[in-house]
């Protein structure tokens, strides 16, 4: 028996991206962040825009980034890193949002679930 590991990776329905006063706002269960409304651009256009969190851009304009957002490379989804938490939302409701054409995007948080399997080699004949 030859232990082996697979990764599967489960979605869960955390929060909410919205558009707000031309800034994208991300509600989770966890914290509150921003992209603020300089780098939707740069996020429309393929490039990282950068993530604060709300809480810190209240106390300070020069607030460090707490994270990054980007566009995958399948382009069908905004993948979104706060403090080394995957987010991910669906491409076509982000769009969607920014255009007004709905009122916000379904943001899930991506979980690795690693299992364990066994993998069994079939016996050979002994004499």
């Amino acid at each position: 028996m030859r232990p082996t590991t697979q990764e599967d990776v489960t979605f869960e329905h955390i929060g909410a991206a919205r558009l707000y006063n031309g800034s994208v706002r991300i509600d989770v269960k966890t914290m509150l962040a921003v992209i603020p409304a300089g780098e939707i651009r740069r996020l429309e256009e393929h490039w990282p825009a950068t993530v604060y969190d709300i809480s810190d851009v209240m106390k300070d304009s020069d607030a460090a980034p707490v994270g990054k957002a980007w566009i995958t490379r399948s382009g069908k989804a905004v993948m979104i890193l706060i403090n080394d938490v995957q987010y991910v939302s669906p491409l076509a409701q982000v769009k969607g949002m920014l255009k007004g054409e709905r009122k916000y995007a379904n943001v899930s948080a991506m979980r690795r679930a690693r299992t364990l399997t066994t993998s069994m080699k079939p016996a050979g004949a002994t004499a």
